[in-house]
């Protein structure tokens, strides 16, 4: 392709890419949904690859869109970077903080809690950069500090700091909960897997077979949390993506803290270890611990 796509294209599909919803893209731009899905279809049709495939509950990328996304959000951030940088009343020395998580994280259980950050740091702007993609940080238009689902060891000069550890559990809509007896029971219902494959482990562990019964499997843990939200079946949730919704009864753990199982892996804080961390990205770092606290 000779050209590059119109911008209107590339942040249509840089919003679908992230939320793999048109109504949440439509939402973002502040823009119809129709407007969305018109403009993913002209960019797929300028470069002549698909970049989605569509189903009955959300997008998921094809492999060309996997491959395209990242470097387009990595554009976009550099775009938004410069022009922070020139933006009257907006110099180098704003207070500023951009952070990357993924989508799960950051819709589960970082945008719930951002309005605390705001009333505790509300000169400090707060960009979130939501990828599943790991990305460098702490260099110029790349994010300061990343959270992320991940083990020791860490390459240096980057430091992880524990953040949480992760007990998974099955959860589901109160209605699905009340037809739950047993563990036997599960045979009965729709088992909701995402991106980690937990339910395999976690039926072993629980001395079950693996069942079955009906599946639906997404490619991100939120996506897998929404539809038990929804009453379609019951998912295997991270419990720190969950708390809200359990306090709330909006979701319930059918078999309770008996039948839990430890993740390999915790949410780490991740920052740079060798260049000079600013101020409000140590002040984030912090509040960051002291919430999951």
């Amino acid at each position: 392709m000779s050209r590059l796509p119109p911008l209107v294209t590339l942040r249509a599909f840089d919003a679908a890419a992230r939320h793999l919803n048109v109504r949440l893209a439509a939402e973002e731009l502040n823009v119809t949904h129709g407007a969305v899905a018109q403009q993913i279809r002209a960019l797929e049709a300028a470069m002549g690859v698909k970049l989605f495939e569509r189903h009955a509950r959300g997008l998921a990328l094809t492999p060309n869109g996997r491959t395209f996304h990242p470097p387009v959000r990595r554009a976009f951030a550099l775009i938004a970077g410069a022009v922070a940088a020139v933006e009257p009343g907006r110099g180098r020395d704003e207070p500023s903080v951009t952070v990357t998580v993924t989508p799960s994280f950051a819709t589960k259980w970082l945008i719930p809690r951002l309005g605390d950050f705001a009333n505790c740091m509300p000169d400090v702007e707060v960009r979130v950069l939501a990828s599943e993609r790991v990305e460098a940080i702490g260099v110029r238009g790349a994010p300061d500090l990343a959270v992320r689902l991940t083990a020791p060891p860490f390459a240096p000069p980057a430091e992880a700091t524990l953040l949480m550890s992760v007990d998974l559990f099955p959860v589901c809509a109160p209605a699905i909960a009340a037809e739950l007896t047993t563990l036997q029971d599960l045979a009965r219902v729709t088992l909701l897997h995402d991106g980690h494959s937990h339910w395999p482990i976690w039926l072993e562990r629980a001395g079950l077979a693996a069942s079955s019964t009906t599946s639906r499997r997404f490619n991100q843990t939120a996506l897998a949390l929404d539809a038990a939200l929804d009453g379609q079946g019951i998912a295997i949730a991270p419990a720190p993506l969950v708390l809200d919704d359990l306090k709330r009864g909006r979701l319930v753990a059918p078999f309770g803290a008996s039948e839990t199982l430890r993740s390999e892996q915790s949410f780490y804080v991740i920052t740079p270890g060798t260049a000079r961390i600013r101020p409000a990205v140590l002040a984030f770092r912090d509040w960051l611990l002291r919430a999951a606290a």
